[in-house]
């Protein structure tokens, strides 16, 4: 009986063990099951940084991808290295329950693997409590909260957007030669030798400028006691020649004379001597002006009223004052120009090309009994007019040398400023009985349609466009200002009428 007693409990003890052992190994195996998972979230998050930067902590399901990545945005904005902390941040809040993101019970749980979104705060990777403030996946977007040192970085880069600098290149960026440019590149076929001295030849381009403005300096230096020479040496200097573009049309400015011109300037780039040989580059506004002779006329102005606060400052340039050129010359040096060689070029230049002739008195063009005087000083008649050749020549035409000033040759009105395919650059006066002269194949011509034009005035220059042969002027006179054939006369009865 006691056997059997003894037997019973020791199968009653059995039976407890077993019971109770059972449970507990489903609990191990449960919690080896467990602690496998996290190995599988960690490899997940590997995977996941490998495949893209801004999903690092996506160690669980597509929801929990979603909800990290509406936070993501503001963090790439901070930092570009956002999956350095990637892979090491997610293992302290790996457990079990991350596999369960829709629990309510454990809200706080889901929202540490947001903390990777500290990248954009690489200094202080270590400190997940505060985005944990948000509670829940779904509130992980004001985790942007790291991303507050954006500002610094993003609003530095908007003022580097000023872009008014273009605003600058109002000035022209044209280089405006002066006298200190190399002598050979102001004037053709001239040099400076290895000894210093500079040395000129006459040049075809130079002697047309010079025809160009030589009478109207002759004219200007006789009336405010200037040299002549002196001014025409000056110009060819300042303008190479009338070649640059402050001297060209429209500016007409030959003796890079600054500041503005009856409220008219135009800007350039151009180089000063330091009155040691140094030169430098500065902006300046120019005078410009309608015509050469308007700019001769406006130099002259200057020499004789000199500067504001001292009416002298070029006396000595008077011929009053110097008794040769070589005295005007070289008291210009250093006072109109800072070039130190001043006055070596322009008196070169004023013995080569014999600019002497020009400080002459010579009279004037007369007017003959019919009010005309002829357009121009040197010449030859090449053409009659009337029939040549099977056809009608309906004008006179004087060979004269590229770049002859033209006169007009009675005071009228410009009623024609423009090209023709026969005349070429051409221009028509009527004058004030009616008849009206033309004057074709022009170089150049300074007058435009409306201008009042005084005898003598010059309109243009000796050239040879349209249908021209040689350089020389077609000289027409009609009786209206139809100009037709019909009402054609011939202008030698006129002009060399005795």
């Amino acid at each position: 009986m006691k056997k059997k007693s003894t037997y019973k409990l020791v199968s009653f003890v059995f039976l407890s063990q077993m019971l109770l052992t059972t449970p507990l190994q489903v609990l191990a195996d449960e919690q080896v099951f467990s602690a496998d998972q996290p190995v599988t979230a960690e490899a997940r998050t590997e995977t996941t940084t490998d495949s893209s930067d801004t999903t690092g902590e996506d160690n669980t399901t597509d929801t929990t991808t979603d909800g990290t990545e509406e936070s993501t945005p503001p963090s790439t904005g901070d930092s570009s290295e956002p999956t350095t902390p990637d892979t090491s941040e997610p293992t302290e809040p790996s457990t079990p329950e991350e596999t369960k993101p829709t629990e309510p019970t454990k809200p706080t749980k889901p929202t540490e693997p947001t903390e990777p979104t500290k990248p954009t705060e690489p200094s202080q990777p270590q400190k997940p409590t505060p985005p944990s403030t948000g509670g829940s996946t779904g509130e992980t977007q004001p985790t942007p909260q790291p991303s507050q040192p954006t500002p610094p970085v993003t609003t530095p880069a908007a003022p580097v957007a000023p872009t008014p600098a273009p605003a600058a290149p109002v000035a022209q960026e044209v280089r405006q030669p002066s006298a200190t440019t190399p002598i050979q590149d102001l004037v053709p076929s001239s040099q400076e030798t290895d000894e210093g001295s500079i040395h000129f030849e006459k040049d075809e381009s130079v002697e047309s400028f010079i025809r160009k403005i030589g009478e109207s300096s002759r004219k200007i230096g006789q009336e405010n006691d200037l040299y002549a020479s002196v001014m025409i040496a000056q110009a060819i200097l300042e303008s190479a020649s009338g070649q640059s573009q402050l001297a060209q049309s429209p500016n007409y400015n030959l003796f890079g004379i600054k500041g503005t011109h009856e409220g008219n300037g135009v800007t350039f780039a151009t180089q000063e001597d330091a009155s040691d040989g140094t030169l430098y580059t500065i902006q300046a506004t120019f005078r410009k002006y309608a015509n050469y002779e308007e700019s001769l006329e406006d130099y002259a102005k200057l020499m004789t009223e000199g500067l504001t606060g001292n009416s002298e400052f070029y006396s000595g340039a008077w011929k009053s004052n110097a008794e040769t050129y070589k005295e005007a010359t070289e008291f210009l040096t250093g006072r109109y120009a800072t070039d130190t060689r001043y006055n070596e070029k322009l008196n070169g230049l004023i013995e080569t090309y014999d600019l002497e002739q020009y400080d002459k008195e010579v009279a004037g063009p007369e007017v003959n009994k019919e009010g005309y005087i002829v357009p121009l000083r040197n010449y030859t008649i090449s053409s009659p007019f009337g029939p040549r050749g099977g056809e009608f020549h309906r004008g006179l035409d004087f060979a004269a040398p590229q770049g002859e000033p033209i006169y007009a040759s009675k005071a009228g009105t410009v009623i024609k400023a423009e090209f023709h395919p026969s005349w070429g650059n051409y221009v028509a006066i009527e004058h004030e009985d009616g008849t009206t002269a033309l004057y074709a194949h022009q170089q150049e011509y300074i007058v435009k349609v409306g201008d009042e034009v005084e005898q003598g005035q010059i309109i243009g220059f000796v050239g040879s466009t349209g249908n021209s042969t040689g350089s020389h002027l077609h000289f027409e006179i009609s009786r209206d200002n139809s100009l037709s054939q019909a009402q054609l006369i011939d202008p030698a009865t006129v002009l060399f009428a005795e």
